[in-house]
């Protein structure tokens, strides 16, 4: 082990890019504090008086983790001016989801979110929110989408966007297609933003 060092905030970072790191390859329940102490290169003590517990240690990395995407989300939004385009928001989604660790490690606490004790929902709710405070700002009342249709989009765009970063590679050689081949992530990403597009606006 190499012993450098580093401030309280660097070695934080550094253990949590390592666990990050680690997990994504060997899932949560193939890795534990000290295969992460040594990937970090601090002590096992030092792991342990930061996050505790092995469990805390990949809660705090899906926190990390989460906070990234909201960032992307942030950046498109100020991006369009405060107004969530459908386009925007779907290239927002695929950008995302070409971060292969984080795909693994979004389903991964999906499936074990109870366990974890950790939940999407409030960070789900407020993604609508600020959805729905965009559309407020530029579409008028007539034609301006109730609450449920808003969350019915937001969650047509997760399960398509989420579904298809999972399945596509199998899906699309299935298909006769090259899953290597870009021009397929950019026509499904074209035919979920109409879909989503569509839907929101009543046609």
């Amino acid at each position: 082990m190499t012993r450098r060092r580093r401030t309280p905030e660097q070695a934080r970072e550094e253990i949590l890019t390592a666990a990050a790191d680690l997990i994504a390859r060997h899932g949560p329940d193939g890795v534990g504090l000290r295969r992460v102490a040594g990937a970090a290169g601090v002590t096992h003590g030092l792991v342990t008086h930061y996050f505790g517990t092995y469990r805390a240690l990949v809660q705090a990395v899906l926190r990390r983790e989460n906070e990234r995407q909201r960032e992307r989300v942030r950046d498109r939004m100020r991006a369009d001016n405060g107004v969530p385009y459908a386009e925007g928001m779907t290239k927002v989604l695929f950008d995302t989801l070409t971060d292969a660790r984080y795909v693994r490690l979004w389903t991964w606490s999906q499936l074990h979110a109870d366990d974890l004790g950790t939940s999407s929902s409030a960070n789900l709710a407020e993604l609508v929110d600020a959805i729905e405070h965009g559309i407020r700002d530029v579409l008028p009342e007539p034609r301006r989408p109730d609450r449920a249709r808003i969350e019915a989009v937001v969650l047509l765009a997760l399960s398509g966007a989420y579904g298809y970063a999972l399945g596509r590679r199998s899906w699309l050689a299935g298909l006769g297609h090259d899953p290597d081949d870009p021009g397929h992530d950019e026509s499904f990403r074209t035919a979920l933003s109409s879909a989503v597009a569509a839907h929101l606006t009543g046609r």
